[in-house]
């Protein structure tokens, strides 16, 4: 009995201990801020993956009303620029994006995330067994009526085969990373059955199919290719059958491109955003 009630009366320190223990080591897995104008920038970590793999995220908050770009940024965006120079015992880094959204600028359309994103990164050390040192210049754009171009730098030290931390902000967003997915029918996914080249009577452009699972809906669509291709708003129309029509305008493409062409498409939508990547055999423009 005496030594029950001694477990007892020590388990509130303990639990107390081991909490203190959790948020130390959660706080030790973020760098300070980097603040410029209207945006700040830092680094969090997620615990370490079975295989090894640091998980990392650039974590970006901004001013309300504020806004910036994604990879492919639409008509009037900026991508932003990552410098990984001055990192250790890294031997890869694989940026991973949060499906963005498309928002109105005052000449157009751009492509991005509103008020904060993080963004997940995973790397991989040269060796797992040691320590890894991340560290980060960006270069970015956040935008309200006008766009400031902004910098900011950040490192952080990780631990080897650390699985105690605990980031809710970076597995928040590692979920809204598009599920890659093959072209054709996925039962309860979202799909881009069939893409083709749609030479319109007005504007050359795309026609896509699409497919939503019952419970699901497809919001919108973004469409890359290398170069400078640049493409419009799809326009979505639902069939009687269910399945989704995309129209999308080439408003853009590199001089001379002809031949296959690797386009990716990514899907935003329920119940989770999707990427799909195929070729299309593009014929050379018209003169």
């Amino acid at each position: 009995m005496k030594r029950i009630l001694s477990l007892l009366a020590i388990s509130p320190l303990a639990f107390g201990s081991l909490a203190h223990a959790q948020e130390a080591a959660n706080e030790a897995a973020m760098s300070p801020w980097s603040v410029a104008e209207h945006a700040r920038l830092r680094l969090i970590a997620g615990p370490t993956t079975p295989t090894g793999k640091q998980r990392v995220g650039v974590e970006i908050a901004m001013s309300p009303g504020y806004k910036t770009y994604w990879r492919s940024p639409g008509q009037f965006g900026v991508p932003p620029a990552f410098d990984w120079t001055g990192s250790t015992n890294i031997g890869g880094l694989d940026v991973r994006w949060p499906v963005p959204e498309r928002f109105q600028d005052s000449a157009g359309y751009s492509i991005g995330y509103v008020g904060e994103v993080v963004i997940p990164v995973s790397v991989q050390p040269v060796d797992p067994t040691r320590p890894v040192m991340v560290t980060l210049k960006l270069d970015y754009a956040v935008c309200e009526k006008i766009c400031i171009p902004v910098k900011g730098e950040a490192s952080l030290w990780l631990e080897p085969g650390v699985t105690t931390v605990t980031s809710a902000r970076l597995e928040s967003y590692e979920a809204r990373i598009p599920l890659p997915v093959k072209p054709g029918p996925h039962a309860a996914k979202l799909s881009v059955l069939d893409a083709r080249l749609d030479d319109g009577v007005v504007d050359p452009g795309l026609k896509l199919t699409l497919q939503a699972p019952p419970d699901g809906k497809i919001e919108d669509i973004f469409v890359e290719g290398p170069g400078m291709w640049s493409f419009g708003r799809p326009h979505l129309t639902t069939q009687p059958d269910g399945l989704v029509t995309a129209q999308i305008r080439i408003n853009e493409r590199p001089k001379g491109t002809s031949g296959p062409v690797p386009l990716i498409f990514t899907v935003r939508g329920a119940p989770k955003p999707v990427e799909t990547r195929l070729e299309l055999d593009i014929p050379a423009g018209k003169p």
